[in-house]
């Protein structure tokens, strides 16, 4: 069994770091850990070998004289050695550790504390909420509602991208095959507004659920068709023609 060498360890984070280089030095330490052990399981597994060695040797110097003994002597030594240096290495990078993880302790509690003192608020529970500015000027909070937003209208003739807006102008000068991309996923809700222009035959996207079982019947100028998503599927309705 050829001699087995240990990777020394990266530079372990510092308290005195920023905190870009902290979490780099962190994750680079933190991942060469599984490495270490498995070089030191095989330091460990090379030690237990040379000790058998050692041993045998012991046996066969009883049996061929002094010069058998002083061989297994000086190998029980090294074996010896060997094991200590491990254990050695074996210590000091339990202490990395450790000490590393204190680094990512105070480094999240810093992050914390330096995302209060700019006014943000807690994330906890908070996903897909919207952040408002505090009255008061000092910060921004969570909030359940918006007071206005708008949406981005996106002309076009088939495709509905619901990544590029929620309102759509489409052009019914002759027939077209509505296809929805980028629908939301399920458990979540939007609304879509379609103003059609024109009153070519409109294949829509199937499994839509229209008010009253009734496909929309287009306008002779416009319509105007409101389609919802509740999670699983389409809801639609017209909301206005002309």
């Amino acid at each position: 069994m050829a001699t087995p060498t240990v990777t020394p360890l990266p530079e372990a984070p510092s308290r005195q770091n920023s905190a870009g280089t902290f979490a780099t030095l962190a994750d680079t330490f933190m991942a060469a850990l599984p490495q270490f052990a498995d070089q030191m399981n095989g330091v460990i597994d090379y030690v237990g070998d040379q000790a058998e060695a050692a041993a045998e040797s012991a046996v066969l110097a009883s049996k061929n004289g002094a010069a058998q003994v002083e061989l297994a002597t000086q190998r029980a030594l090294s074996s010896s050695q060997s094991a200590q240096t491990a254990t050695q290495q074996a210590a000091a990078a339990k202490t990395q550790a450790e000490s590393a993880k204190g680094f990512r302790d105070t480094a999240q509690a810093a992050a914390a504390a330096a995302q209060g003192a700019a006014g943000l608020p807690a994330i906890a529970s908070k996903g897909g909420l919207p952040l408002i500015a505090k009255p008061d000027g000092s910060g921004v909070e969570y909030s359940s509602s918006l007071r206005r937003y708008d949406l981005d209208v996106i002309p076009t003739t088939a495709t509905l991208d619901l990544n590029l807006g929620q309102v759509f102008k489409v052009n019914a000068a002759q027939a077209r095959k509505l296809v929805f991309q980028n629908q939301p996923a399920a458990g979540r809700a939007t609304t879509v507004v379609l103003h059609i222009t024109g009153r070519s035959d409109i294949t829509w996207p199937p499994g839509v659920f229209w008010n009253n079982n009734q496909v929309p019947v287009l306008g002779t100028t416009w319509t105007t068709v409101i389609l919802i998503w509740i999670g699983d599927g389409w809801v639609g309705s017209v909301g206005a023609r002309a």
